[in-house]
């Protein structure tokens, strides 16, 4: 059967084609370049191709996701690109527990995602992932395991906000649906893990004889529902701020902030 194209598609289309086959063609050039022996980025192009499973085409970024402060305090680390991926994990990670438990509130949401992006759990993730071989950090941390798991858990939102200046948010939420979370992460185990944050602050607070309240900073009201802003003040100090829909939702998102804050959880 004869199948006609609007005029105005044809152009567009045509665009379109040769733009698919010039990408192929630019990351077929690229791939040849940095995995050969001219190239002086060849091996860890080799390693960050194996961890991928695509072929990066702004190479330096993803240099700097691996980079740690330790060996440059400029702009060249990787703080930078951890600050990105901590915002486009987050989102990507609220974006696929929202698709993903559609009859579940607003509490349950965002413990799901707090417990998926906590230090302990990127961490774990990024060394399982084996980000650890492509880090670059002073060699007088090389023998402190617990500093290093810490660095990898960064250097994968790093590497994340490197895939996003890359590619962009499509195929970065794909990736990470994926890769990540497909392989490392399963949000159904996760669901009935429970850390209680709050009894780990209180711990903290005894062991150190530290002076230890939640208080309410304020009620928000919009049509009818109730927000709470929930401070952790340590030593009439506030330390962070946590909202939900409760005050035990509240409390342990702030108190989650604190610990991480304070570094009680790895």
């Amino acid at each position: 059967m004869y199948s006609a194209t609007p005029l105005g598609l044809v152009g567009t289309t045509h665009r379109l084609s040769w733009a698919n086959v010039n990408n192929t063609v630019f990351n077929s050039v690229l791939k040849l370049y940095y995995t050969s022996s001219i190239s002086k980025d060849s091996d860890f192009y080799k390693k960050l191709y194996i961890l991928l499973g695509y072929c990066p085409s702004k190479l330096k970024l993803y240099k700097q996701a691996f980079q740690h402060n330790s060996v440059s305090q400029t702009i060249h680390n990787n703080e930078r690109l951890e600050y990105l991926g901590d915002a486009v994990l987050d989102l990507v990670i609220a974006e696929l527990l929202f698709k993903k438990y559609p009859f579940q509130g607003e509490g349950f949401l965002t413990d799901m995602r707090s417990k998926s992006v906590s230090r302990k759990q990127l961490s774990t993730i990024a060394m399982d992932m084996g980000l650890q071989n492509l880090l670059l950090f002073d060699n007088s941390i090389r023998r402190n395991k617990m500093a290093i798991r810490g660095i990898a858990g960064n250097a994968l939102e790093a590497l994340v906000g490197a895939i996003y200046l890359d590619k962009g948010y499509k195929f970065t939420l794909n990736y990470i649906q994926h890769k990540i979370i497909g392989k490392f992460l399963d949000f159904d185990e996760l669901k009935s893990t429970t850390v209680n944050f709050k009894s780990v602050l209180n711990q903290y607070a005894q062991k150190n004889k530290k002076e230890l309240e939640f208080r309410v900073l304020n009620e928000e009201e919009d049509q009818k529902i109730k927000n709470y802003n929930i401070g952790v003040m340590i030593d009439n100090e506030q330390v962070s701020v946590g909202r939900g829909l409760s005050k035990k939702v509240a409390e342990q998102i702030a108190s989650e902030k604190a610990c991480d804050i304070l570094g009680l959880v790895s």
